[in-house]
């Protein structure tokens, strides 16, 4: 998906949240806002977000000299999906439909994300989408084709959320699956740390893609990374910022997420807070 003009000022917010949480210096601050101001006047409108806000996090990274600003906001929300873990496998035991569920539970938990600068509330968020009518519903064919494939490929997005996919991933345990994080950190995306610290290594292959510093992996539009894809039986992307980089990719990709964005809703057709499986 290309960047629209209502993508700038949620970067620029990103920037200063990112830059306060990575500093209490003013001074450094200013420093990485005038630098993105003038890194977004030279940036070509085709690129996607995602590769955008690579850039942008790497900056802010360097210039304040704070490796991973949203640390502590990763480890408390790993902590608190971890502590609701069991309750979400009751759902899931309970229910008529255990992968409908599973994947509802791995929708509602695309709700923790600070990329868009929305408030959110997790258990209820949980409750909601358990019976939430689908603005896009290709759960026939998703179903269909998990159950004709053994090679899955699962593009994660955010720590905490990650609990959330554990376990639609366990009911997939029959598959043979690689579990993608970012190589290094961007936001509150899920890192290797984050995966093993939640126990996705003892279900799935852990493999990761750039988060634009070097040596963090593929980046994302690489035909490395797509040749991943492609190669896969069926591909999971989950969330907003797996949306916007991948949309395009002539490969058997299952979007899952919820919209928090007004963007997404118009490239979607559908508006802020309906919940997708495209």
């Amino acid at each position: 998906m290309r960047t629209y003009l209502d993508c700038i000022p949620c970067l620029l917010r990103q920037t200063l949240e990112a830059s306060r949480m990575a500093t209490r210096d003013e001074t450094k601050q200013e420093i990485v806002l005038r630098r993105v101001l003038s890194k977004l006047r030279k940036t070509p409108f085709t690129k996607t977000p995602p590769e955008i806000a690579d850039g942008i996090h790497y900056l802010i990274r360097t210039v304040t000299k704070n490796p991973d600003p949203y640390k502590k906001v990763k480890e408390k929300y790993n902590r608190i999906a971890l502590a609701m873990y069991p309750s979400l496998k009751r759902k899931v035991a309970h229910s008529r439909n255990r992968l409908l569920t599973a994947t509802r539970l791995a929708i509602a938990g695309n709700i923790i994300d600070f990329g868009p600068g929305v408030k959110f509330d997790i258990e209820k968020t949980v409750r909601e989408v358990l019976v939430q009518d689908f603005a896009i519903n290709n759960f026939d064919r998703f179903k269909r084709r998990l159950d004709e494939s053994s090679n899955i490929i699962y593009v994660a997005d955010n720590a905490g959320e990650i609990v959330f996919d554990r376990i639609l991933l366990e009911e997939l345990e029959d598959k043979k699956i690689t579990f993608v994080v970012k190589g290094g950190p961007v936001l509150n995306d899920a890192t290797i740390e984050d995966a093993r610290s939640v126990g996705i290594d003892k279900i799935a292959k852990i493999a990761r893609v750039s988060n634009g510093a070097p040596g963090t992996g593929p980046k994302r539009n690489s035909k490395r990374f797509i040749n991943w894809l492609k190669n896969a039986d069926v591909v999971i992307s989950k969330g907003q910022g797996n949306y916007e980089a991948l949309s395009e990719v002539n490969a058997n990709i299952f979007f899952l997420l919820k919209i928090k964005c007004p963007v997404i809703a118009r490239d979607l057709g559908a508006k802020i807070g309906d919940i997708v499986i495209k």
